[in-house]
């Protein structure tokens, strides 16, 4: 069951040419004000599914939280054209506190009811311990994201990614890390094991970089690695539905739908599958050993309706109409 956050927004800012800032907070678990920044944008618009980046922060209470974060990511996400959202860390400055975990969930969740986006198109990155829990949220999580860029992650080895890594597989990820930051244990482990998980990856080391988000060229780097994820996870869905069409994988009957649907999605493998509505709202989620899905939808709203099959070795998308 999915979480929508109802709260109070307690600043919010709005800037020239439709450029929106928004700094709110929400009672959650057992914080009474959880704090998030936003940014939307100049190039948003209601009636198109938007891209959309989730930045976690790095650890330093004393420099960084969701504002100072979305700060420092605004102009990356206007030239993008990106909706930025950046949960904060709390009192430790730990994005990846169960609480913190817990709250971006529901925060991407909302988004989804709040504005258009596009959650084929989500992704995720992070700086420092953000970069950490780039990996360790995000493959813990490896739906709802199509690409990954982790920056100077603070992470020893492959510690913090064993028994999650193989979440990897078929995903993009974009690693920018400095050539003086640790690399033996905070860059070459974690590639390696990325590659042998069959994850797409590309990287930039840059030589004589430290531990800093402050590096020559940040908002170049950090929108090529965005242009290249966002470029590698479009031409996978490409090839995905291109798959469905040509080799049958994927059949859905009636069309349209009424009180029940049926999906056909072929061999009998351990499937996860997340249907959405028109707003990017996930409505359903389950798994299933059965090559014949069968889902009751007499209480739905008419409308479209979006869904993902994915198995440790494939992804597959389709859709139906409900129409009563």
């Amino acid at each position: 069951m999915k979480l929508i956050l109802t709260g109070i927004i307690t600043f919010a800012f709005l800037f020239s040419n439709a450029q929106v800032r928004v700094d709110g907070t929400f009672p959650f678990q057992t914080d009474t004000a959880k704090k998030y920044s936003l940014y939307i944008p100049s190039g948003y618009n209601t009636a198109v599914p938007h891209r959309l980046m989730l930045g976690l922060h790095p650890l330093n209470t004393a420099a960084w939280n969701s504002i100072s974060w979305c700060d420092t990511l605004t102009d990356f996400a206007e030239a993008n054209n990106l909706v930025l959202v950046c949960p904060d860390g709390g009192p430790d400055g730990a994005v990846d506190d169960p609480i913190d975990t817990a709250f971006t969930s529901a925060l991407l969740d909302s988004m989804s009811v709040w504005y258009n986006i596009d959650t084929m198109k989500t992704y995720v990155m992070g700086f420092s311990w953000g970069g950490k829990t780039t990996y360790t949220y995000g493959l813990n999580h490896s739906w709802r994201f199509g690409g990954f860029i982790p920056i100077g992650a603070a992470i020893s080895g492959t510690t913090e990614v064993n028994g999650i890594i193989q979440n990897a597989n078929g995903k993009p990820f974009f690693l920018v890390h400095g050539g003086s930051d640790s690399p033996n244990t905070r860059f070459y482990p974690v590639r390696t094991a990325l590659i042998a998980n069959n994850a797409i990856e590309k990287d930039t080391l840059m030589p004589g970089i430290g531990h800093t988000i402050n590096f020559p060229n940040r908002n170049q780097i950090l929108s090529m690695a965005f242009q290249w994820i966002d470029s590698v996870n479009c031409a996978q869905m490409t090839v995905s539905v291109n798959n469905i069409s040509e080799k049958g994988i994927v059949n859905v009957y009636p069309v349209p739908a009424g009180a029940e649907i049926f999906i056909e999605c072929g061999d009998k493998i351990g499937k996860e599958v997340r249907i959405f509505n028109s707003l990017g709202a996930m409505v359903k989620e389950f798994k299933s050993d059965n090559s014949t899905l069968k889902i009751h939808v007499a209480d739905w709203q008419d409308g479209i309706y979006t869904g993902t099959i994915s198995t440790a070795s494939s992804f597959r998308n389709f859709s139906f109409v409900v129409a009563h």
